[in-house]
């Protein structure tokens, strides 16, 4: 009994070997494709197949490797690309993924975020928009990028023109505020 219980230990030990060696094989395969995706890119020879490609393994291994770290950040790289690219649904839809499945992934604040970013600046969706900023603010009042939330939300439909006016509003505010100050405080 107790070879029988080693001799499948050791079974174990070496397919568990096996499989984060392959993971790690895979890793290494995409990260070489990113390099030469780089590569090519700053001598501007990129081109649609190998971004496909890379895209592919992208989504290939984090559906291999669900629960490995490499495999989310992996995601939200291609997030990243297809909203560049101009496939902002495929690009929300990954985000929204990544969100959704990852609980403890240290971006997954900003895959909420970056869903409301593509909902507004690139599906024009504002209200879907406001739902993502003000979960986000509810969710992550704390983080470093909600003040920045807090704008965006507060400036969500506006236009230009909109926005110039709050803003030299403000400062003609500011302006009345300060001579105000002055008057109250004669010899000064």
């Amino acid at each position: 009994m107790k070879k029988l219980v080693l001799g499948l230990l050791l079974a174990v030990a070496i397919v568990s070997s096996s499989c984060n060696a392959k993971r790690e094989w895979d890793a290494k395969k995409i990260l070489k494709q990113e390099e030469a995706l780089l590569a090519k890119a700053k001598i501007s020879q990129v081109d649609s197949a190998d971004v496909a490609g890379l895209l592919s393994a992208y989504e290939g291994y984090a559906e291999k490797h669900p629960n490995d770290t490499m495999g989310i950040e992996f995601l939200f790289k291609a997030a990243s690309f297809y909203e560049y690219l101009g496939k902002p649904i495929k690009g929300a839809s990954i985000y929204e993924k990544v969100y959704t499945n990852y609980p403890n992934y240290s971006k997954r604040p900003y895959a909420l975020f970056m869903q409301g970013l593509i909902y507004e600046d690139k599906l024009g969706n504002l209200d879907v928009a406001r739902q993502k900023y003000s979960q986000f603010l509810k969710e992550y009042p704390e983080h470093p990028i909600a003040k920045d939330v807090k704008i965006a939300l507060a400036q969500l439909g506006k236009t230009p023109e909109q926005l110039m006016a709050e803003i030299m509003a403000a400062q003609h505010q500011d302006s009345l505020a300060m001579a105000n100050e002055k008057v109250s405080e004669p010899g000064k």
